[in-house]
């Protein structure tokens, strides 16, 4: 058996040469080529022979025949990849959860050296991903290039122009968290928003400006408090000093609404009688360092990331001339759910 040091790895023809069988009949068996008649006993014989033997199958080399390299690719434009943020660790947990069943693996893409467009759009497209799952926004260059390259893409959360994007119902999901708050008597809503204008992002604010309009509430009953990304301390003093503070807040994030109830603790408001908190987005917090369960609403992780996984499939088996594939579609906006926490 040769399996350490400098050796020359098992073949196939080797294998081939100790059974008696031809070097093309033992690689369709180890490659588990379909559509071949080959007996069982035959299967099992090579399979046995390539245990004892210690044969490793050459992934390159299976890559260039299939011109696939079973590996797809995950990234982000935000700065970070944070095991940590809970959003990114249900991701991109859904993604290998999907991914496992295909036996695929997911190759993690982030910015930490302060590479150009042109270098990381390199990485991207060298060959070593067969598609790519996209987490950004409409306006990172990197998304235009992308959209023009033959790599097959998905976006995932927000929605990228001419790319396949998976994002929740955001205007269902803010129309409910504003019903769940006007049915329990708040007719002062503020709301928490990023400065950076995402498309998500828009859509929610949009859908709260509209909603709470439609049931005549003012401006001055509807405070925005622009935040940089989950960062609330600012935004609950300015809450604490208003004359006349709304009653309740929506966050455009559940990891703001974390934060907030952090600093709520903090500053000792009672949450949620001092001041109600929903989110969005449906993650879980860990209860030790957030002991209330949030109020929010958010689509499947499973159903995301099943998804946003047919759909690159689709198109990585349209580029490999696997089987003809319908167009994907540039939207899918799936629906999202309520989860009923004490914190309003």
């Amino acid at each position: 058996m040769r399996t350490q040091g400098n050796e020359a790895p098992i073949t196939a023809k080797e294998i081939g040469r100790r059974l008696g069988l031809s070097q093309p009949t033992v690689s369709r068996i180890l490659s588990g080529a379909s559509g071949h008649r080959v007996s069982p006993e035959t299967r099992r014989r090579v399979v046995d022979a390539a245990s004892q033997m210690g044969y490793q199958p050459n992934a390159l080399a299976r890559s260039l025949r299939q011109g696939r390299t079973n590996i797809v690719g995950f990234y982000t434009g935000y700065g970070y990849l944070d095991a940590r943020n809970p959003f990114l660790a249900e991701l991109i947990g859904g993604l290998q959860r999907a991914a496992d069943p295909r036996r695929l693996d997911i190759l993690l893409h982030g910015v930490f050296r302060g590479a150009s467009t042109d270098d990381i759009y390199g990485e991207l497209v060298d060959g070593r991903i067969d598609g790519l799952f996209l987490h950004t926004h409409a306006d990172d260059p990197l998304a235009a290039r992308l959209r023009d390259s033959a790599l097959p893409v998905v976006a995932l959360a927000d929605t990228i122009p001419g790319i396949p994007s998976i994002v929740a119902d955001d205007a269902a999901g803010t129309s409910c968290l504003l019903e769940y708050l006007w049915d329990r008597g708040h007719r002062r809503i503020g709301y928490l928003r990023p400065s950076q204008r995402f498309a998500s992002v828009e859509r929610r604010l949009e859908t709260f400006h509209g909603w709470t309009a439609e049931r005549g509430l003012s401006v001055a009953d509807t405070p925005i408090y622009e935040i940089e990304f989950e960062a609330t301390k600012p935004a609950l003093e300015a809450i604490l000093a208003a004359p006349n503070p709304p009653s309740a807040v929506c966050c455009w994030n559940d990891t703001a609404a974390f934060d907030l109830l952090y600093h709520c603790r903090n500053f000792g408001v009672r949450v949620p009688d001092d001041l109600a908190v929903v989110g969005f987005d449906g993650l879980l917090a860990d209860p030790r360092l957030c002991p209330r369960a949030l109020v929010t609403v958010g689509a499947s992780w499973t159903d995301i990331a099943d998804r946003a996984m047919d759909l690159l499939m689709q198109q990585i088996r349209t580029n490999s001339n696997d089987s003809a594939a319908d167009t994907p579609p540039l939207l899918t906006r799936l629906p999202v759910s309520l989860a009923a926490g004490d914190t309003a």
